[in-house]
């Protein structure tokens, strides 16, 4: 049997080529879609397309087209492959050339989806040669150091007291005067998680305020705190995109957990840091930030054995949660808390195991604000569909998934 086709589109909407039988057109065939090793879909090659038909390919009927899963950054998309069902047949892809098929760059680095020059196998050279050449400071090469090593990165008083105290006063007046379009995410009163407007009897609680810097000109002024820009510059080799802002009234009490199966970066779910800013003292038992030091050097987790996301395979993340665990334990990652002071930025890696520490005290609070990035040559997720106004501010661009940023404050 002579098997004839191609794969001719492959991106983060669609799969699409033909497949036939040489002088069997009547013959419809079962295809498999690989990533790595791992089946992530299956479709029969029986749709019409007038350009085979024209080309005098049987009766048309040999096309396929498969949704890509949405679990699949664009970095993956050239590692997948389409075969013939139970078989070695694998169809010739037309959509790439042999000089854009990947490197050999995901073997260098910790992650199998690559990374940051940080997460190679060499970066303490490439730290040393960035240094002598005079692109980073003295400071700055510790601070990297310190940053690959451990995972984190705490900045002492890296937004000033004036500015924490104008963005607590921003924070409790928008609690009580949500502006149109600034929404919270919340677990209360009920179990029961949603997305709704501000309303103050919600924010002691299991309560996040959704992307306050789209609407808030200090959100923005404490985010691009230029000790945080700096650094951030500095290890994506870019300037920052700040994408997802969370702002706590509470502890999160969230289990311990990796963004990276959470928070998507489309173009490579390595490609991404946060940030925690501490808006008071932080006292012991009010749910301060915890994690296992060093864990964002352990083996991926990955969901249906092909995934850093954990969205379409919801049914693992009970055992992904535990797997942080079973690593820290099996590489002697010691779990460690951050009892922050006020003005305290910690950095993190996007494969650092952190959580939220129970509450033992809960009638204080631990105000605090979180910020993901990723380089601002790559999007998050969202941005397929989502298209709201950014904008610059001191070295950081701001997008957010909910409103033009900058449209009302």
């Amino acid at each position: 049997m002579r098997i004839l086709g191609s794969v001719d589109r492959c991106d983060e909407a669609l799969i699409e080529g033909w497949i036939t039988v040489a002088d069997d057109a009547g013959t419809k065939l079962g295809l498999e879609f690989v990533l790595r090793g791992e089946v992530i879909g299956w479709c029969v090659a029986d749709q019409f397309r007038q350009d085979l038909k024209d080309a005098g390919i049987g009766d048309g009927l040999c096309a396929f087209s498969f949704p890509t899963p949405v679990f699949v950054p664009r970095s993956e998309l050239p590692q997948i492959t389409v075969r013939l069902e139970a078989s070695n047949v694998v169809l010739p892809r037309r959509d790439i050339k042999p000089a854009e098929t990947p490197t050999s760059i995901m073997a260098e680095t910790v992650s199998r989806f690559g990374g940051l020059w940080i997460d190679r196998y060499d970066w303490l050279d490439r730290l040393a040669a960035k240094h002598r050449k005079g692109e980073i400071s003295d400071e700055l090469s510790v601070a990297i150091f310190r940053f690959v090593r451990d995972g984190y990165l705490v900045l002492k008083g890296a937004v000033p007291d004036a500015v924490v105290d104008r963005l607590n006063a921003e924070i409790e007046r928008v609690w009580k005067n949500p502006p149109n379009g600034l929404q919270v995410e919340t677990f209360e009163p009920d179990g029961k998680m949603r997305t709704t407007r501000p309303d103050v009897t919600l924010r002691a609680g299991r309560t996040k305020m959704l992307d306050l810097y789209a609407f808030s000109r200090v959100t923005r002024e404490a985010i691009a705190a230029p000790r945080a820009v700096a650094f951030l510059s500095a290890i994506f080799e870019d300037q920052p995109k700040a994408f997802q802002g969370l702002t706590f009234w509470n502890g999160s009490q969230q289990a311990i957990h990796k963004d990276t199966a959470y928070v998507k970066i489309d173009s490579n779910p390595m490609h991404l840091a946060a940030t925690w800013l501490a808006l008071e003292d932080v006292a012991p038992g009010t749910g301060e930030l915890e994690y296992y030091v060093g864990s964002h050097r352990s083996p991926d987790f990955l969901f249906g054995g092909s995934s850093k996301w954990m969205e379409s395979h919801t049914a693992e993340h009970a055992r992904s949660l535990q797997s942080l665990h079973d690593d820290a334990k099996a590489f002697g990652q010691v779990k460690s808390s951050f009892l922050a002071e006020k003005g305290d930025v910690l950095v993190w890696h996007a494969d650092l195991a952190h959580g939220g520490s129970p509450i033992a005290q809960p009638v204080r609070t631990r105000k605090s604000r979180v910020t993901h990035y990723t380089p601002v040559s790559d999007e998050p997720f969202y941005r397929r569909s989502s298209h709201y106004r950014e904008m610059d501010v001191g070295g950081c661009r701001f997008v957010s998934q909910y409103a033009d940023v900058g449209a009302r404050g």
